[in-house]
């Protein structure tokens, strides 16, 4: 099959109360027996997921989840109805509803199951008045619930009686479902793993958020460990390309048996992670035995997984029965999910579901105060798209990142972004983007960095950039760009490799500029051969940190070693630059006679002339590189800037 002549593909679960015939539904209706298991066949009872596929009156594929009604396999039905787009309900007219229809009515509201259809089973069982009794049963059941207003469709496995209506009301439904989302990143939560015979290692469940390929390269969490497509299967038809929302069967190279389970998810390497924590607001069931509390032990079930985990409530000390609140949930053992998955919470012993809710953040973050923890979960609970972007940006994230964070889909992703960025709400960042108000609060730590830079040492022009850089905690790129972006906005000045607020320059003490005065005195009694730089320290107490701060200002010039007035800087370029202009070139002895200076000296003004585009180096002699008047002028430029040196 081509993927263009591909049909839409739904999955449908089931769900109601021990031996209400569900199975038996299945199997007059698809032709496939979902109990594949010898002793569910011998006790007529599902006790793991069965499987079948249906293909409805307007051309839609639709995968079948069967799932067990017994509440010892709770915990495998809760697997199999994870990614379902709508239920059939199905009760027994002869027995009307059941503890466990109640609780698989609960589960499908907790997962957020919004639509479907009620099967009245075993119809030739009763008469007209019963069924219109358990039908008015079933209609007090669903009341207050997600099935509130779905059809109840009597019907019969063994008389065929209301089949087709059965089929075609679920058809009618699926019309109206929400579209399967397709973020780019698909995702398979492991419902079966076998080996096949010719095959290898297949496994099966619902595809989610993407698409997946022959030949693709998964990544199967948590463990992280790698394999690659061989072969995929839809409805037992081989396919090159699986879409979003269909039951698929992946055959699997790279990988064994024994190292997969359900509860596993395949991913696209790198494009998710398995989280520890999950942050949603969890609502507890009215009917629970008792009030969650704080650090209670629970299961978790979350798409085909379930683990244990400790309930940290954030407001208050539990919450009670019919109550909700926001908190998080401390799981055993890592589990693949995102933001907008739903969980169903139960209690271990005796077993018992008691809530659930929608995932709002899978990054674990907690602040030490549990109010500000809560904070981010309600931010991350936004109605719109652009305020749950923005609740994730409080560090540098690509879009794409942000988007799965915040579990927006593809299509309103970009608009998302583009909005936060046009109303000034969030900046562009090297490829990533931050909510505005972490970006001033980096600001403001890199102006304090400065400040308190300048405080302790504020002869130096600046602070190290590399010292300013690593204080943000950032990688480096994205370091560079928020500095970058503080220079562009005039906040911060670049001084060669130092940074510094604008308003900063070397400020010397009166004792410094007495000493200053002293040795400047000294400079001018002989310009072209300056005292040197460990005598200036020695005799008038000027070290390398105060001399580099004198020469910021621009009182000196740093040549080479040497240190000279800007004067004699000027008035040496302009002896050599006119001996070149006569002569056409200068050798060091002759710039040594015209300068009136040594070797030692000219030497730097020389290598100073070259560095600067004035003078180049030809042989042993110079040469002008510039029009005479222009390198007069560059010279006297270069020894009139702050912090001119070789």
């Amino acid at each position: 099959m081509t993927d263009a002549a591909a049909p839409a593909f739904r999955v449908v679960g089931t769900a109601g109360h021990v031996d209400h015939g569900k199975s038996s539904l299945i199997r007059v209706l698809t032709g496939i027996d979902p109990d594949r298991l010898r002793e569910e066949q011998e006790r007529g009872m599902t006790i793991d997921l069965g499987f079948a596929h249906l293909r409805l009156p307007s051309g839609t594929e639709v995968g079948i989840v069967d799932v067990p009604g017994h509440q010892d396999f709770i915990r495998n039905m809760l697997a199999g109805v994870g990614s379902i787009d709508a239920v059939v309900l199905v009760v027994a007219a002869d027995e009307g509803v059941m503890p466990q229809t109640r609780e698989h009515l609960a589960i499908l509201g907790l997962l957020g199951v919004e639509t479907g259809v009620v099967a009245l089973s075993k119809r030739d069982l009763v008469d007209a008045d019963l069924a219109a009794l358990v039908t008015e049963d079933v209609r007090v059941a669903v009341r207050g619930t997600p099935l509130e207003s779905a059809a109840v469709v009597p019907v019969s496995a063994a008389t065929g009686e209301g089949l087709a209506d059965l089929v075609a009301e679920l058809d009618r439904v699926l019309a109206s479902a929400p579209p399967r989302r397709d973020l780019g990143r698909p995702r398979l939560p492991v419902d079966r793993a076998f080996t096949m015979a010719g095959f290898g290692t297949v496994v099966t469940g619902t595809l989610i958020d993407g698409a997946l390929e022959v030949g693709d390269e998964v990544e199967i969490l948590p463990e992280g460990r790698r394999a690659r497509v061989r072969g995929l299967q839809t409805h037992r038809r081989a396919v090159g390309r699986a879409q979003p929302g269909s039951r698929v069967a992946v055959n699997l190279v790279g990988v064994e048996r024994a190292e997969l389970d359900r509860g596993m998810t395949l991913v696209r390497p790198g494009s998710m992670a398995a989280a520890p924590v999950l942050g949603l607001r969890l609502a507890v069931l009215a009917g629970a035995s008792g009030a969650v509390t704080q650090d209670e032990a629970v299961k978790v079930h979350t798409g085909t997984a379930e683990v244990m985990a400790r309930v940290s409530v954030l407001e208050g000390a539990e919450i009670a029965p019919g109550g909700e609140a926001w908190a998080q949930l401390r799981l055993a053992s890592p589990v693949a999910a995102a933001a907008g998955d739903r969980v169903v919470v139960r209690r271990p012993s005796p077993p018992e579901t008691i809530g659930g809710g929608r995932i709002v953040d899978v990054s674990g973050e907690r602040s030490r105060r549990r109010a500000d923890t809560m904070e981010l979960l309600v931010r991350r609970a936004a109605p719109s798209p652009a305020a749950r972007l923005l609740s994730v940006l409080d560090v540098p994230r690509t879009v794409e990142d942000a988007a799965e964070r915040a579990g927006i889909e593809a299509a309103e992703r970009d608009a998302a972004a583009a909005a936060l960025v046009g109303e000034g709400a969030a900046v562009e960042l090297a490829g990533a983007l931050l909510a505005r108000s972490a970006y001033e609060a980096l600001s403001t730590r890199v102006l304090r960095a400065l400040a308190m830079g300048h405080r302790r040492a504020p002869l130096r022009q600046g602070v190290p950039r590399e010292e300013v850089r690593g204080g943000l905690g950032l990688e480096p790129r994205r370091a560079n760009a928020v500095l970058a972006r503080l220079v562009a906005e005039g906040l911060v000045v670049e001084r060669g490799a130092a940074l510094a607020l604008p308003e900063h320059h070397a400020t010397l003490s009166p004792e410094q500029e007495t000493s200053w005065a002293l040795a400047r005195a000294a400079l001018e009694r002989d310009p072209l051969q300056p005292p040197s730089v460990n005598s200036l320290d020695t005799e008038y107490g000027i070290d390398r940190e105060l001399l580099a701060a004198i020469a910021e200002r621009g009182d000196v010039v740093r040549v080479g070693e040497a240190a000279f007035l800007p004067a004699a800087v000027r008035r040496a370029a302009e002896l050599i630059v006119g001996e070149i202009e006569a002569a056409g070139r200068i050798t060091v002895a002759r710039a040594r006679d015209v300068t009136g200076s040594s070797r030692k000296h000219v030497l730097p003004l020389l290598q100073f002339l070259d560095d600067h585009g004035i003078t180049r180096r030809l042989g042993d002699d110079r040469v002008l590189m510039l029009d005479p008047a222009e390198a007069r002028k560059r010279a006297a430029q270069l020894s009139e800037g702050r912090g001119a040196q070789s």
